[in-house]
């Protein structure tokens, strides 16, 4: 990196260094501009003159070789940069000369629109920890290396796709750990581009591009063999489908001075939001129960507290234990508990009876029936029936959920 004193007299050199790269200490090696101790580069709040000469150095006007290119990393140098006014990178001219180069923007400030529009990176792209205030826009780019943003803060917005017609033709696009999460409408992946959503999140108005972001993710997944990673983005596709069944409630009162709480269901009578209740319900039931058919782990633990809830209320509504000699039935045990029973019983003796009662419960649960035990009275048939009914319903759950994964 040379060098290069940009104005004034102050042979210091620039303070700025990486705050979030720990295994190697990132420093600017350029000589500070003023008494602020930061270069051109690094320094907020710029004059009109400064930033005459900051976007000469982007454009390529003031040979940015000099200031921008790092020869010993072999990379565009942008990090930490702060960007005060709007800037057009598809202006940028000596980039021409170095092809297998890396841009790196991490940490970059960019306070007004930027604009990549049909800029070609050659190579690898980093925004680590980079903040967009404003509009972004990778319009008809080509990325030809691999592209990653990672904890990157982008300015909320609905209606703007960024990467319209962007194509991307290297190995990966990652975005990580991002909490606005983007518009990925009109993106262009090549057939070994995988495109990687790790923790990205959508917060309510944006839910839409939630759910659209993930399906495009799981779709390119798809393309690229990776099944793994298809069941993931297909749990966030439902997700956030979810979330936009119940249209969102918001009551203000006359001052507009905040939320007014009112009751749940005299706002859904208000909204006319009941008609979406059953939807509502049916979703939490897929996402809870079989994770949106993608965690079959979910099926066997509900599978499991059912037979132990009913277990339990078998020995209170009461069991008949058939005990065989040479196949005919040699004597009864009654298992039967009441309040009393439970507190001041024998612990022992209740364990005992418990593991028969989840013997009989899981026969029942899967209908396998063997008959050596069997409820005593109406109130036992009708929690035997209803168990039934549940466990149909819910070994069907699992079985179903299990061929999907397996047939990946």
């Amino acid at each position: 990196m040379v060098n290069i004193t940009y104005g004034g007299s102050y042979f210091m050199i620039c303070k700025w260094k990486s705050k979030h790269n720990t295994k190697n200490i990132v420093k600017c090696r350029r000589d500070a501009y003023d008494d602020s101790g930061y270069c051109l580069f690094h320094k907020q709040n710029k004059t009109k003159k400064e930033n005459e000469i900051f976007n000469k150095i982007i454009n390529g006007e003031l040979k940015s070789e000099l200031y921008i290119w790092n020869s010993k990393e072999n990379i565009f140098d942008f990090r930490g940069f702060v960007f005060d006014e709007e800037i057009k990178f598809s202006d940028f001219k000596n980039y021409i000369n170095k092809e297998d180069a890396v841009f790196d923007f991490s940490e970059a400030i960019f306070g007004k629109n930027v604009y990549f529009d049909n800029f070609q990176f050659k190579h690898d792209v980093y925004f680590s920890h980079t903040e967009f205030k404003r509009i972004v826009s990778f319009k008809n780019c080509i990325f030809e290396g691999n592209c990653i943003f990672k904890k990157t803060k982008f300015r909320t917005t609905s209606n703007i796709s960024p990467f319209y017609k962007a194509k991307f033709i290297g190995q990966h696009l990652i975005f990580k750990d991002i909490e606005n999460g983007l518009k990925f409408d009109g993106i262009i992946f090549s057939q070994n581009t995988r495109f990687i959503l790790d923790n990205v999140e959508y917060d309510k108005v944006n839910y839409l591009n939630g759910r659209n972001a993930y399906r495009i993710a799981k779709n390119q997944s798809n393309i690229i063999g990776d099944y793994h990673e298809v069941g993931r983005y297909y749990y966030k596709e439902r997700w956030y489908n979810g979330k936009m069944i119940f249209p969102s409630i918001s009551f203000w009162n006359r001052n507009g001075e905040g939320l007014k709480k009112l009751v749940l269901f005299k706002s859904i009578k208000q909204k006319k939001h009941y008609k979406h209740i059953i939807p509502k319900l049916m979703d939490l039931t897929a996402k809870h129960v079989v994770g949106y058919g993608e965690k079959p782990q979910n099926v066997l633990f509900l599978s499991f507290i059912l037979i132990s809830v009913f277990a339990y209320l078998y020995m209170i509504a009461g069991l008949k234990i058939n005990i065989y000699t040479n196949y005919i039935i040699d004597s009864q045990e009654i298992i039967k508990y009441n309040l009393d029973d439970l507190l001041k019983g024998n612990i022992k003796q209740f364990f005992k009876d418990y593991l028969q009662a989840w013997y009989f419960s899981i026969v029942t649960f899967t209908t396998v029936g063997y008959g050596d035990i069997i409820p005593i009275n109406f109130w036992g048939k009708i929690l035997s029936s209803i168990e039934m009914f549940l466990g149909v319903t819910v070994v069907a759950a699992w079985t179903s959920t299990l061929v999907r994964k397996i047939s990946r």
